[in-house]
């Protein structure tokens, strides 16, 4: 049995689609074909079912259950599958012969499979989409460890389905003639005398998102610094900051110039009060009580 459903209005705007590319970042999911598509869980999803829906007729099925059919620009969905989840999440626009899924959960991965009819002559072409759902990748939590025998440990993590890491170093890929890596790439080492912007990036295939952090000498003092940057929309400024296993020798030296030319001021600025006080004090005459002499005194 079928639930006939209204004509629905074009959707005008379709955004990010992820397809069979090695990072998933095309514009859209082409179901009109053979392919592997991959969707944001939580996110919408957009499979391009046909090209042309004039004269065709439509019919789709998700692991051999029946979906919907479309036909004489209607489309009628199979009450078996529409439940009032799918209702309020699934929908086809005939205009562009696409199929939204908005927002995706993991239970619609699966096996698509599309059958095209012409109307005219009856004769049909059918497509399989494997439809894979991925958790996207999180900002990224950046452990660094600055170690006694003076070599850096760093190590990259974020939450998502199957994340894989990069480094790079002042925008040069890292490899491991550069460093020692972990076979997973979420851990390398380093040389203490190793400096500039570090880069871990991390994507799976429908998103990305980076950090970055200077890197200063490793002074072979043990220190460990680790950094969360903020969340992000979309993964791309994020604060530097210098990392260093020690206090800076300049630091000491400027800290210390400091506390001199501030003494300095203090006993000058005392000297100077002192002196215009005792220049400004006025003279006082003292007027002798008697004008007779000590012999002239006498007892009366």
């Amino acid at each position: 049995m079928c639930v006939l459903l209204p004509q629905m209005r074009a959707f005008t705007g379709l955004v990010v689609l992820l397809v069979t590319s090695t990072y998933g970042l095309d514009s859209m999911c082409d179901a009109t074909q053979d392919a592997a598509c991959y969707g944001a869980l939580r996110g919408p999803v957009y499979l391009q079912l046909m090209r042309n829906t004039t004269g065709h007729q439509l019919s789709l099925r998700y692991n051999d259950i029946a979906v919907f059919k479309f036909r004489n620009s209607k489309s009628l969905f199979y009450e078996e599958f529409y439940t009032p989840s799918v209702l309020q999440r699934w929908q086809f626009v005939p205009d562009n012969g696409t199929m939204i899924i908005n927002p995706a959960e993991r239970r619609d991965a699966g096996t698509y499979r599309v059958l095209i009819t012409e109307e005219a002559t009856g004769r049909g072409v059918e497509h399989t989409v494997q439809l894979t759902i991925e958790a996207p990748v999180s900002d990224v939590d950046l452990s660094i460890s600055c170690s006694a025998n003076g070599e850096w440990s760093v190590r990259c993590s974020s939450n998502g389905d199957s994340p894989q890491f990069s480094w790079s170093l002042d925008g040069r890929p890292l490899g491991e003639a550069d460093a020692d890596l972990s076979s997973d790439n979420q851990t390398l080492l380093l040389r203490g005398d190793v400096t500039g912007q570090l880069t871990c990036s991390v994507r799976n295939h429908v998103s990305s998102t980076h950090t970055t952090r200077l890197m200063e000498l490793c002074s072979g003092a043990s220190t460990t610094v680790s950094v969360t940057p903020a969340n992000h929309t979309l993964p791309s400024a994020h604060t530097e900051c210098p990392v260093s296993g020690g206090i800076s020798p300049v630091f000491i030296s400027v800290w210390l110039a400091e506390i001199i030319i501030l003494t300095s001021l203090l006993v000058g600025g005392y000297y100077l009060y002192i002196r215009n006080r005792t220049s400004h004090t006025p003279e006082v005459e003292l007027t002798p009580t008697s004008t007779r002499t000590p012999e002239e005194v006498q007892v009366q």
